[in-house]
């Protein structure tokens, strides 16, 4: 213990006496060691760390799996609230407890101004399955998701904080949501991936009578020692009764059950791992970095090292000692990491648009302290290593006759060795970022489908106590956009139920008139209900036909119906608008190749037939790297929706024109809230927010390997230089020419650089296969940017070998040989 000390108290001062050496060396572990923290970090929150809820491994999301010629498109889907039901019955015997929720929003009244927040409508048994118990109050009690119960709702804590000062006597008060009166009778507690701002209890029996409406979520709590696959088994068996009960609405649906931890980290898993390995990479390159600074010094030092030895200094001892030295340098590197961690942890969650689940979790807790401490010893032993076994190896006799005239033999291959890892990693790195660059650029270049210059968005939700019928919603938007309309430099308003790229999709099955369905084939569509404006707003083309017009007008009742007896078929006898349609190109492609599609009918679940009066150009509404599908608009008159998103193209800076229209729903009615206006091109610009933080984040670890390969590159240079001054001298004075004098620098690092390089290039091809499902339009193995990064990284080592050449070819012989 005394001579590990000793060691530390040596070594401490040995580096104290070498400030520019250690301050290199610190900064380049802090890098690569300080990145790694970061990463791990994020993947701590995001992989590592359980959901915040009661036994979770138990958690199963339960999803809808659709066979293929089930007629609502094939996968895994949403879940209708009559299968729900089916499964609590009769799978007790797997499921210890389930619950179902769907997505939604209230506008919020009161004291403080309106506000929109986001809900969850859940059966009574959410807070159980999850094992949350409540900061104050009460969750819901069995009975208060049945029809005629008390509206009651539980409110989140950031929306109890921000909203009601933490008051805790909120519990009992009624607060105002869509213009009822709810009573609170709890706040949750923070945290947790199905946090919104409050919870609501949903009519279970209502919804599920609304057979075939999948827009539900199921998670349930298995019993003890069930797997995944007996509960999916069971689950099954069910789903085979659903099937004959309901063959219209059941038919090829069954059911798959996936762990509730791996359905939320599913997509980000892939990125979080590559990064991690990415990192890894930053981190073996300033470990050579690091190393050779080492080699360097150890030369330098080995007359010391001699007497150390001659003084009865066993080799181990010395080998210690130099170890104990880059510990000290990688565990100050690595404290010093741990801030620049902290900074990256904090700015990552500050990212918009990057929608990595469990993101703002991420933070320096003890496990991250602890692996980065694992990290500094393994980089301080992997730096040193080398090193110091080189450094200890003495020949008394020489070293103690002739003194030291440098590394010789081991030490230059250990050099070589180091750069040609650098170059290597360094390759690897950049082809992956490359890969993602590319990628990234052929998606920003992809056409959206429509315009998204000078077009500002605004989401609203009609409270459905004051509007409730349709045609109170049909008069409300026809109203506000009527006010919009008139504002300065406003040149049209349109409006849809889902924004493209901002909102997606409710997929619909179809009946296509005198089109049989074939074996194995899935006829279905996107909805979006929409005014007649909404396509010159957009300046989405049209190709055939006709757009909606104001006399398509039908507002009596919704077209399109959930279940055959409601409502009854004689209503749309009534003298009105027969029911039209606008496609996109790829469904007319899809269901009438070859065909004008215009005049062709088709029904929507159970509605009546629906005209097609116009085909437009396909828009990409579930992001720029999905090939669009069929899409169907119906007009917002014939399709009412209390949701709709407000287009506005404006002359200038739609943002400029916020101020203005915030002001005309304000007078139009002072309790309907406003959700974020953004422009289009934010809408855009935000939809790519997770390719554009995996660009930005492969990019960033390539820049970082690339910069602290090519110092290496320059100070094994600046090293071999120094070193040959004496041979270089000679030469020169022997009539060597600057031709020569650069063979003899740059020969033997061209040959390592393109050795580094190849093994690079070797490395990238197996490695870059993990980034397939992350490209676009790009493939892992491209050529092209193999070629141009190669040439791009042996080019920039050259730039590195420029100042020590130059250096070399200024050597005055004299000088150099009165020096030696």
């Amino acid at each position: 213990m005394d001579a590990i000390w000793q060691d530390i108290k040596h070594g401490a001062r040995s580096l104290a006496h070498s400030p520019g050496f250690t301050f290199v060396a610190v900064l380049t572990l802090a890098l690569g060691i300080g990145a790694n923290s970061a990463i791990f970090s994020l993947v701590n929150a995001v992989l590592l760390t359980p959901l915040p809820f009661e036994d979770p491994a138990r958690l199963a999301v339960l999803y809808e799996h659709r066979d293929a010629g089930s007629g609502a498109g094939t996968g895994d889907g949403n879940v209708s609230a009559h299968e729900y039901v089916a499964w609590s019955e009769q799978a007790k015997q797997v499921l210890e407890s389930q619950m179902l929720y769907m997505n939604g929003q209230f506008n919020i009244t009161g004291d403080a101004s309106p506000a929109t927040v986001s809900a969850l409508n859940v059966t009574a048994g959410f807070f159980e399955v999850l094992g949350v118990k409540p900061v104050i109050g009460r969750t819901f009690l069995p009975g208060d998701d049945r029809s005629g119960a008390e509206r009651l709702v539980v409110l989140s804590d950031r929306l109890w904080r921000s909203r009601f000062a933490a008051d805790a006597g909120i519990v009992d008060r009624s607060i105002t949501l869509d213009q009822l009166s709810y009573r609170v009778i709890g706040v949750a507690p923070p945290g947790g991936d199905l946090d919104p701002e409050l919870w609501v209890p949903i009519d279970l029996p209502a919804e599920a009578n609304r057979v075939g409406r999948h827009a539900s979520t199921v998670i349930a709590r298995l019993r003890p020692g069930v797997t995944i696959a007996q509960a999916q088994a069971a689950l099954n068996v069910v789903a085979q009764r659903l099937e004959s009960q309901f063959p219209n609405t059941n038919v090829g649906h069954r059911v798959h059950a996936v762990p509730a931890f791996d359905d939320l980290v599913s997509e980000a898993r892939r990125p979080m791992l590559i990064a991690l390995g990415a990192v890894g990479f930053v981190l073996l390159i300033a470990c050579a970095n690091v190393a050779h600074l080492l080699l360097t010094r150890g030369a330098r030092r080995r007359p010391e090292l001699a007497v150390r030895a001659a003084m009865g200094a066993g080799r181990g001892r010395l080998i210690a000692h130099l170890l104990t030295e880059s510990v000290l340098l990688s565990l100050v590197g690595g404290g010093l990491g741990l801030f620049i961690a902290a900074w990256i942890g904090d700015l990552l969650p500050t990212l918009r648009a990057v929608q990595i689940p469990r993101m703002n979790e991420t933070r320096i807790d003890l496990r991250v302290v602890g692996v980065t401490f694992a990290i500094a010893l393994l980089t301080g032993v992997l730096s040193g290593i080398g090193p110091a076994l080189r450094a200890s190896r003495l020949d008394l006799r020489e070293w103690l006759a002739e003194g030291a005239r440098g590394t010789v033999g081991g030490g230059r291959r250990l050099a070589d060795i180091l750069v040609v890892s650098e170059i290597a990693l360094a390759m690897v790195l950049l082809v992956g970022a490359g890969l993602m660059v590319r990628s990234f650029a052929k998606l920003v270049q992809v056409d959206p489908g429509f315009d998204s210059r000078h077009v500002l968005m605004l989401p609203i939700t009609l409270a459905p106590a004051r509007y409730a019928t349709p045609q109170s919603q049909v008069a409300a938007f026809d109203e506000l956009m009527r006010r919009f309309a008139a504002l300065p430099g406003v040149r049209t308003v349109g409006a849809t139920t889902e924004a493209p790229l901002y909102t997606c999709c409710n997929t619909y099955p179809l009946t296509i008139e005198g089109r049989p369905v074939q074996a194995g084939e899935e006829v279905g569509a996107l909805f979006h209900g929409t005014t007649p404006d909404y396509f010159r707003t957009l300046a989405i083309p049209l190709r055939r036909g006709r757009l909606i017009a104001l006399s398509d007008a039908r507002t009596s009742v919704p077209v399109i119906r959930w279940w055959p007896e409601q409502p009854n078929p004689a209503h749309f006898s009534e003298p009105q608008a027969a029911p039209v349609v606008v496609i996109n190109e790829t469904m007319a492609r899809r269901y009438w190749p070859g065909q004008d599609p215009i005049g062709k009918r088709l029904k929507v679940l159970f509605s009546p037939w629906i005209t097609v009066i116009g085909v437009v150009g396909d828009v990409r509404h579930a992001g720029l790297a999905v090939e669009p599908r069929p899409e169907m608009y119906l007009p917002q008159s014939q399709e009412p929706r209390g949701a709709m998103a407000i287009m506005i193209r404006t002359v200038g800076d739609p943002l400029a024109l916020a101020a203005a229209v915030r002001e005309q729903v304000r007078q139009f009615d002072h309790d309907l809230p406003l959700g974020e206006l953004q422009s289009m091109e934010q809408v855009v610009h935000n939809s790519l927010g997770r390719p554009r933080f995996n660009t930005i984040l492969l990019g960033a670890l390539a820049g970082l390997a690339l910069v602290l390969a090519l110092v290496g590159i320059y100070g094994v240079i600046s090293y071999s230089v120094a070193q040959r001054t004496h041979e270089i001298g000679v030469r020169t004075a022997l009539g060597a020419e600057s031709r020569d004098v650069v063979r003899l620098v740059l020969g033997r690092f061209v040959a390592l650089t393109a050795t580094g390089i190849a093994i690079g290039l070797a490395g990238a091809l197996a490695l870059t296969r993990l980034l397939g499902t992350l490209l676009f339009e790009v493939a892992p193995s491209d050529p092209w940017t193999f070629a141009v990064l190669a040439v791009v990284l042996g080019s920039v080592a050259l730039l590195a070998c420029y100042l020590p050449t130059r250096r070399a070819l200024r050597v005055d012989p004299l000088v150099a040989l009165r020096a030696q």
